[in-house]
C-alpha cells in the first residue's frame, strides 16, 4: 500500500470479521441443508423413468391421438389462413380500384 494507507480500527477489524463469519455460517447452513432434497430429486426422476418406460405400450394409443388432434388443428389453421389471406386480398384490391377511381374524378374536375 501507499503512503495514504488508512489503518483500521480494532473495532472495525471485529465487525468485518463478526460480518465474513455469519457470512460464512449461512452459507455452509445452506450447503447440507440441500443434500437430502438433491437425493430425493434423483429418486423421484429415476422412479418415473420407470414408470414411463414400464407404461409405454399403454400410453401409445393415447399419444397417437394426440398427434392426429394436432395435425387436424393445424389442417384448420391452415385452411383459416388461407381464407383470411384471400379476404385481405380482396380488400386491398378494392381499395386499390377506389383510389383509380377517385383519382379519375380528381382529373376530371381539374
Amino acid at each position: 500500500m501507499g503512503k495514504k494507507a488508512k489503518n483500521l480500527s480494532e473495532e472495525q477489524v471485529s465487525q468485518i470479521a463478526k460480518r465474513i463469519g455469519a457470512q460464512q455460517k449461512q452459507v455452509s447452513a445452506r450447503d447440507g441443508a440441500n443434500r437430502p432434497g438433491r437425493m430425493s430429486a434423483y429418486l423421484v426422476g429415476g422412479a418415473s423413468g420407470l414408470v414411463l418406460a414400464l407404461a409405454a405400450p399403454f400410453l401409445r394409443p393415447v399419444m397417437r391421438s394426440a398427434v392426429k388432434g394436432g395435425i387436424l388443428v393445424g389442417r384448420y389453421a391452415r385452411q383459416v389462413g388461407s381464407s383470411m389471406k384471400e379476404e385481405f386480398e380482396d380488400i386491398v384490391a378494392e381499395a386499390e380500384a377506389d383510389l383509380e377511381k377517385e383519382k379519375g374524378e380528381i382529373k376530371e374536375e381539374g
